[in-house]
């Protein structure tokens, strides 16, 4: 089953992580706007004519799914929203049609507007899954296996990037569709974080070697670039694993949701000035619109555990980290936060 990180988010002394070129808070930050910003009633973009992924084999137009005995029925009203933080600058221009820059922050937010609820699915960048490559030209050449964050970087460093990204994590999800990306580039980061007051930490990592105010054991509240330090910082922080900067970003993440609570619960017209202010780092295929006209919906949805996908850490061949999913484990996973007893779906319709 889904394994649930979040039981103490925030990282212990030695379990912090920091990594210059990720950017998952920007997924955080991109995260809890949309989380807002989408909500009840929002129909998912028609891909009936587009095939995202490698989907041979997988549950892709599959409306009902046998499961140990049991047939399943997709669960009505769900929209997925995929948030990418992306190391790269807003004023740094992809050189060619190969360094559009990785993903190195992946959360995919699952609305179900029957359940009123919002799920959250943090993906390890390392993780090993089919991703789109380009040819020589820039065209699509096919897929080949390697790390989850490595899709972004082919295509446009914009759109066409995320909708690789996109693809790849359908790819993943056994063809679990994607509706909307939305991706929030690293100079964005203290944006949010200055916009929202300032999220209060206390540090179990020595960051003083970045900036002299980040103590190990010190409490602040960060501001400005301190807040990109603390999501992003991995090679030289603790232990220097992707996987300790994801407890780290999820503490943060808490934290950050907690002001962003506050201050859309008294102004709810606060998230289009924040859409504005943010709109400069954001790359995302959703309508400012309907996003403002849905936003209120969302509030009263109850916030579930952000959860990991089952598997493991092994260093590649060729030295770098690779994360490796627990096939039978992420089925289970896929059958419980997507799918539903086809029993029970049917006694719950009404009838005509």
């Amino acid at each position: 089953m889904v394994e649930d990180p979040t039981e103490n988010p925030c990282p212990k002394p030695g379990r912090v992580l920091a990594r210059k070129g990720l950017l998952m808070l920007l997924a955080l930050a991109a995260l809890v706007v949309a989380a807002y910003l989408i909500g009840s009633g929002l129909e998912a973009r028609n891909r009936a004519e587009e095939t995202r992924g490698d989907l041979t084999d997988r549950f892709a137009q599959q409306t009902t799914i046998p499961y140990q005995g049991e047939t399943y029925r997709h669960r009505a009203g769900l929209t997925k929203i995929l948030i990418m933080g992306v190391d790269r600058d807003t004023d740094e221009a992809p050189a060619g049609f190969r360094n559009g820059g990785q993903a190195d922050f992946l959360l995919l937010m699952v609305f179900d507007a029957k359940a009123q609820t919002l799920a959250l699915i943090q993906i390890d960048r390392d993780t090993m899954t089919p991703i789109t490559v380009l040819g020589v030209l820039g065209n699509p050449a096919g897929t080949r296996t390697a790390q989850l964050s490595l899709a972004h970087g082919f295509g446009d460093g914009r759109e066409q990037s995320c909708a690789f990204t996109a693809d790849a994590v359908t790819s993943l999800l056994l063809g679990e569709p994607i509706d909307y990306f939305v991706s929030l580039q690293m100079d964005g980061i203290s944006v949010l974080n200055d916009w929202a007051g300032g999220v209060t930490v206390t540090l179990t990592d020595d960051f003083s070697a970045l900036d002299p105010a980040m103590l190990p054991g010190a409490t602040l509240t960060l501001r400005g670039e301190q807040a990109e330090t603390y999501v992003r910082s991995r090679m030289s922080i603790g232990i220097g694993t992707n996987e300790a900067r994801m407890v780290r970003q999820q503490c943060y993440l808490k934290g950050l949701g907690e002001l962003l609570d506050a201050k859309i619960q008294a102004d709810a017209n606060c998230i289009g000035e924040l859409f504005d202010l943010l709109s400069p780092y954001l790359v995302t295929d959703m309508k400012r619109g309907r996003m403002m006209n849905i936003a209120w919906a969302t509030k009263g949805y109850e916030r579930l555990s952000v959860e990991g996908l089952p598997g493991e850490h092994r260093i590649g061949g060729d030295g770098f980290m690779e994360y490796h999913i627990d096939q039978q484990q992420l089925t289970a996973a896929i059958i419980r936060r997507f799918y539903e007893p086809a029993a029970f779906a049917a006694a719950d319709t009404p009838k005509p």
